[in-house]
């Protein structure tokens, strides 16, 4: 197989690694006519050399004209750049002179980006990883992480047999001596020969041409030929030859790679509030009963053995008072290499989290929310692209119910599981949709909001707010399972008139001190968002408003409804890991030295910016 180098527009490119062009239209001579499929195609963009993609050859068609080329898929490959069949042949009749398309016709190259899934990609070691890896006197904190990644993963480890003949030339007698014993417990690389490639001589003849360098080119030429998955080097002359080569990407550092596998696979988060805990798959009892619709959803044992498989990892629990399981949540990260040719129609390639396993039982609290505000936490911090979820849609009625409230969140039917029939939901992470509610949007947030404060008295405020506790709080006393607790939206009462905050709106919850020392005792303690603002027109209206979400019992809406009959629909967002003090307010001229924030004061842009930076110091 051989590789070609093309220049190519640049807004081309992010169409083709999104898979939405999937041709590539070149003159027909005699050099194309030798490409063959399997061949690699590097296009390159003619603006930035640093932008680029590499595709495989998975077709070839030759036309007699643009016209004929362009007919069959113009409307897919050029869809984000031109409206109609007649501006495509405009522009690319400018390409090639008429002459030379009537005498050789146009060749149309399907293509498919090349993406590397480095958890499975076999990997060559470079001569200064495996010392490093094996010699005593060399410890590296990056090598050892990485070795117990590649064991956790199943990674390939190779050899190159050059390596050897290298390590037989170490100064250091003891170092060599124990190197060369510990070669035996690595597999050598097969070598296949793929020819001379003039481009890569190329390359490597514009750097040292010493015995060092020969070897090190003889690595990478196995990683170029694509004989191995990666390359793995802490060398700067090998880096730098691979950028030239347009391989840089397959051929990584240790602590490149060892930054991708904890990006790709990170800890869950761990909540220290309400009842639902991570547990390993291993410490949740698979006989429950709880499973039996699962396994009846996934053929059985299969679903059995799918469990076990997974014991080292983590889901999210939740067990009722009597320890009976009720709740369960799997999640994983998936990237742009992931196969998703069972959904139809097909997911393009994006980083992803996939909701693996979700089911909740029914518990007269909202336990579907915290779980979703679990999802959505998890997604935030692995900054993925979407979330999205396979469920039967209309085998059993609590599978319909979460169909339903995953719907209110901003999940949207994309297609099915063509194995299965699986619905397939699917929730946008990046775009906020004007047009849709902030719950809907949740949790990503209006470009064009505005912030202000929202002042709540302490002995409601972490029981309204649980994942906001202080330090000094005992989160005993909140263990009983309360709707509103887990509840993602929740409900503030109010007698202010004229509330300027609007839906999509930011507030920082702000506890007021029930005790001396206020200047550091009241602290902003995270953020919400602004759902609705509702003037109740009477008490009946806001107890139906506020069930499940409020503090409040129905005899107390009652007793405080003539002072407080608006409504607050609120969604809580985010706690501080710092929790910002009225001191540090008022150092920073936030609010004025003899008072605190009051009620719906709002808060410029530049003063939510710096709340922000000290509600997120670690």
């Amino acid at each position: 197989m051989k590789t070609y180098y093309l220049k190519i527009r640049d807004t081309f490119i992010t169409d083709i690694k999104n898979r939405v062009k999937k041709h590539e239209y070149r003159l027909a001579s005699p050099e194309r006519m030798q490409v063959k499929v399997g061949d690699t195609f590097v296009l390159i963009s003619n603006q930035n050399k640093e932008n680029f993609v590499r595709t495989t050859i998975k077709g070839i068609k030759v036309y007699s004209s643009w016209n004929e080329a362009l007919r069959e898929n113009w409307e897919q490959d050029f869809k984000n750049i031109f409206s109609s069949l007649e501006g495509t042949l405009k522009e690319c009749y400018k390409f090639y002179p008429k002459a030379e398309v009537d005498r050789y016709g146009i060749v149309v190259f399907e293509i498919e980006p090349l993406y590397i899934d480095y958890s499975k990609a076999s990997v060559l070691l470079d001569t200064n990883i495996f010392i490093k890896r094996e010699s005593s006197d060399n410890v590296s904190f990056e090598i050892n992480n990485l070795f117990n990644w590649f064991d956790k993963k199943n990674v390939k480890k190779y050899l190159h047999k050059n390596t050897i003949e290298e390590l037989k030339t170490h100064k250091d007698e003891k170092i060599k001596n124990t190197m060369l014993t510990k070669v035996a417990s690595y597999d050598i690389l097969p070598s296949f020969s793929a020819g001379k490639d003039d481009y890569f001589e190329y390359v490597v003849s514009q750097y040292s041409q010493d015995v060092n360098s020969k070897i090190d080119n003889a690595l990478l030429l196995e990683v170029y030929n694509d004989n191995v998955g990666i390359l793995l080097t802490d060398d700067g002359a090998i880096l730098k030859k691979a950028k030239d080569l347009f391989i840089r990407d397959k051929v990584v550092t240790s602590a490149e790679l060892l930054e991708y596998f904890e990006k790709a696979y990170p800890k869950n988060i761990e909540y220290k509030m309400l009842a639902v805990k991570l547990k390993r798959f291993d410490e949740v009892d698979i006989n429950s009963a709880f499973f039996d619709s699962l396994r009846e959803d996934y053929e059985g044992k299969k679903f059995d053995d799918w469990f076990k498989k997974k014991g080292n990892e983590k889901a999210y629990v939740f067990e009722d008072n009597e320890n009976n399981l009720k709740g369960f949540l799997y999640l994983k990260i998936e990237d742009e290499s992931e196969n998703y040719t069972d959904i139809e129609p097909i997911l393009t390639p994006k980083r992803r989290l996939k909701v693996g396993t979700f089911k909740i039982e029914r518990t007269g609290f909202r336990l579907g929310e915290r779980f979703l505000k679990i999802i959505f936490e998890n997604a935030v911090q692995w900054e993925v692209d979407e979330v999205y979820v396979t469920l039967f849609e209309s085998k059993r009625p609590e599978v319909t119910a979460l169909k339903g409230i995953m719907e209110q969140w901003g999940f949207v039917k994309h297609g099915y599981k063509k194995s299965n029939g699986e619905l397939v939901l699917v929730k946008d992470m990046k775009n906020y949709k004007e047009t849709e509610t902030p719950k809907f949007n949740y949790p990503i947030l209006k470009k064009d909001r505005n912030h202000y404060f929202l002042p709540i008295y302490a002995k409601y405020h972490t029981d309204l707010f649980p994942d906001n506790i202080l330090k000094n709080e005992d989160m005993h006393l909140y263990e009983d399972k309360l709707a509103h607790r887990y509840a993602i939206e929740k409900i503030y009462l109010t007698g202010a008139y004229n509330i300027k905050a609007k839906a999509g709106d930011v507030i920082l919850i702000y506890r007021m001190s029930d005790g001396w020392y206020k200047n550091y005792s009241s602290v902003v303690t995270g953020m919400a968002i602004v759902q609705e603002v509702v003037k109740t027109k009477n008490v009946d209206e806001c107890i139906s408003i506020c069930k499940d979400k409020s503090i409040f019992k129905e005899e107390d809406i009652r007793a405080v409804y003539s002072k407080y009959p608006t409504v607050l629909k609120i969604l809580d967002y985010k706690p501080f890991t710092h929790k910002v003090t009225l001191d540090e307010l008022r150092n920073c001229g936030i609010v004025d030295k003899y008072s605190g924030p009051r009620p719906f004061t709002f808060i410029t842009k530049e003063q939510f910016d710096t709340i922000y930076k000290l509600g997120m110091e670690e």
